[in-house]
């Protein structure tokens, strides 16, 4: 499984846990709300039930307060029409009816007057003088019904205002009969509205609640206050033995005020316990989310470690091989360069070395891929012309390419001067140009491209960052199959490759991505599956162009000066005793540091040079370097390597090495590494 792979399982577990901690959640506070209005739904129809049950209460007792009011005049009423028709009421002057009258009838509270009309409806007594005289009842409904119906019965009338008082009342009214049973008149009394609307103002049961006393017919006798628009709560009681009915009734909304007072209180401590579960919930998804960061950053780290152990791994390979496999090399470079000198009257020879010469050439650019993965070899790294080292590039894969494939390559920036080694650089863009090669079996188009990029904030690329600066990107496109997001996350391990039929090794890209992070670059790819892959290389650039100026002038050949020459493998030697024979130099060759150094002990001022392998077993060439200038401090020593490191330069440094050269050697780097440390002639040291 790749990193990808887990990296997207992860993700997919940590987010799938992430929605089921939200959905949880969710369905907490969904719960909290619903469980709380359930409870509000309860509460209010509990609280209805009360309400209503209270208003019934006081309707009831309030029907029968009423009932006893009523009972009580038309008890009074009854009393009188029974004394008015007997002897002692007909034989009664006017003044004693009128004083029973108002003893017996209009003595209540509730009464505010009475009075007795006689067959004709004219008013004939009354208990209060300011009743006009002229009045007369004929013509009302209740004189008519008592008129015509003999029955024992109690007449309440409609509301009406007084006449001459103005005063709201309703009346109550029995038949009067003479002693002979016929119809001798109407005694009423008249109940005062505003006794009613002060004793039922008595009664509080909640603020805006009304109380109606009502005939059967619907007629309201009396009402405090007037009900309100909206829904109320209604409580009706009849009152026995009587056509009338209490109706209480309450506004909805102040019955429940105390319930929306308790609800509100609940609803505000739901609404606190939903937000800490939301708040909660938003922390733990944060932290969540920080653990899937604090995760994705290990992961990582892990395949950072894991790619730099890939990579130490091959480092230490390659160092160990590297010294044995140059001095391989250098056998069969030397000696293909010694035959061809010997062979210069034979131009097939001369072409077959050239041929070994050449093969053993990319042998060397070969051994130096691989020194890519060791982070600790040394690289000096100088002002170099891409656009250069880049169409030497395209030259050589111009001339290689099949009919199917097309390069183009649009004229780039001419200022394109980096910092780093021209070898490495080379190796860069042909693997990169190879690699669009390889991609394309069916032919297509390769694209080759310079710029300058301003980058003005710091991105995070496939391999390395871009910081703030001018950058000078190198781009090659091919129109190949492209890459998958896992082929893109694995596309820079080494030995990984997308290539079938084992046409690739898997090192070139990570050779490439090896060179840009040591030399501060930075590499990203772009990539669709069946529309190519597009690769970046990103250096920064040199503002300033290096003065090219520099004179050269031919080597000169050895004069017979001595050269002290020491490594450990006697073919080596050997080889670089003739060579440097062939160079005209006299060579004295040793296969053992402590014999070479004992040589020089004996006769310092015999040696002009010394050249010697680094890695020996008995003594070290920077050891040997030392020792021979604590003998002797003007001779200069070359030391050779076939593999470069840094920690060597820095020990080659303090030993007073002059130059470090790196195998395979050829003649032509022997020739002038002595040339420039025994005439002073200013070359640059080789670097193989």
């Amino acid at each position: 499984m790749t990193w990808a792979m887990i990296a997207t399982s992860a993700n997919r577990f940590t987010a799938g846990f992430r929605r089921r901690i939200t959905w949880a959640g969710v369905a907490f506070i969904v719960l909290i709300i619903a469980a709380d209005a359930y409870e509000a739904w309860q509460d209010h129809a509990a609280a209805v039930a009360r309400s209503q049950s209270t208003l019934s209460g006081l309707s009831r007792a309030l029907a029968g307060q009423t009932a006893r009011m009523i009972e009580e005049i038309d008890v009074a009423l009854a009393d009188y029409a029974a004394w008015s028709a007997s002897t002692a009421g007909e034989a009664a002057t006017a003044d004693e009816r009128r004083e029973r009258l108002r003893r017996r009838v209009a003595a209540f509270p509730f009464v505010h007057s009475a009075a007795v009309f006689g067959s004709d409806g004219a008013i004939q007594l009354t208990s209060r003088s300011a009743e006009p005289a002229d009045l007369n009842v004929s013509q009302g409904p209740a004189f008519a019904m008592h008129q015509r119906d003999g029955a024992d019965l109690l007449y309440i009338s409609k509301p009406v205002v007084g006449r001459s008082d103005r005063y709201l009342t309703f009346a109550l009214s029995r038949r009067l009969e003479d002693p002979h049973g016929h119809f001798a008149g109407v005694v009423a009394a008249r109940v005062a509205f505003e006794y009613l609307t002060r004793f039922y103002a008595t009664i509080n049961i909640g603020a805006d609640a009304s109380i109606r006393l009502f005939r059967d017919d619907g007629v309201t006798l009396a009402e405090y206050p007037e009900r309100t628009a909206g829904r109320s709560l209604v409580a009706r009681q009849r009152i026995e033995g009587y056509p009338l009915a209490v109706e209480m009734s309450w506004p909805l909304a102040s019955a429940l005020r105390p319930w929306v007072a308790e609800e509100e209180a609940s609803a505000l401590r739901t609404a606190t316990l939903a937000l800490l579960a939301i708040l909660l919930l938003i922390a733990l998804n944060r932290a969540l989310r920080r653990r899937d960061l604090a995760d994705l950053r290990r992961r990582n780290l892990e395949r950072r470690i894991s790619d730099l152990r890939k990579h130490q791994a091959l480092g230490s390979l390659a160092a160990a091989t590297a010294h044995d496999f140059n001095n391989v090399l250098s056998a069969i470079v030397g000696n293909a360069e010694l035959a061809r000198s010997a062979c210069r009257d034979s131009v097939e020879a001369q072409a077959l070395l050239d041929r070994l010469l050449a093969a053993a050439e990319r042998a060397r650019q070969l051994v130096r891929r691989v020194l890519t993965f060791d982070r600790n070899r040394s690289v000096t790294y100088v002002p170099t012309n891409l656009a250069m080292i880049v169409r030497e590039v395209l030259d050589q894969v111009r001339a290689t390419l099949p009919q199917s494939i097309r390069l183009i390559a649009p004229p780039g920036s001419g200022h394109a001067w980096i910092l780093g080694d021209a070898t490495e650089i080379y190796q860069v863009a042909m693997n990169l140009c190879t690699n669009a090669v390889q991609a394309m079996p069916a032919g297509g188009e390769i694209e080759v491209r310079i710029d300058t990029v301003d980058v003005r904030e710091e991105r995070s690329l496939r391999a390395g960052l871009l910081r703030p600066g001018r950058w000078l990107r190198l781009a090659v496109a091919d129109a190949g199959d492209g890459l998958d997001p896992a082929q893109l996350e694995r596309i820079f391990e080494p030995f990984f490759t997308t290539k079938r039929d084992s046409a690739g090794t898997g090192i070139g890209l990570a050779v490439v991505r090896n060179i840009v992070s040591r030399m501060g670059g930075a590499l990203d790819v772009e990539s669709v599956p069946g529309s190519g892959a597009r690769f970046l290389v990103y250096w920064p650039q040199i503002v300033e162009v290096p003065s090219t100026g520099r004179a050269v002038r031919d080597v000169a050949r050895g004069n017979g000066e001595t050269v002290l020459v020491v490594d450990d493998d006697p073919e080596l030697v050997t080889l670089a005793e003739d060579l440097l024979a062939m160079l005209g130099y006299e060579p004295v060759g040793f296969s053992d540091g402590r014999s070479a150094l004992e040589a020089f002990r004996r006769d310092p001022g015999r040696f002009d040079a010394v050249i010697t392998d680094e890695r020996m077993p008995a003594l070290r060439g920077t050891l040997l370097a030392r020792a021979i200038h604590a003998l002797r401090s003007d001779v200069p020593v070359i030391l050779m390597t076939g593999h470069r490191e840094s920690d060597l330069d820095a020990r080659a440094d303090a030993a007073g090495v002059a130059q470090v050269i790196e195998k395979p050697l050829r003649a032509q780097d022997l020739e002038r590494a002595l040339d420039r440390e025994l005439r002073r002639g200013g070359f640059p040291a080789a670097a193989g």
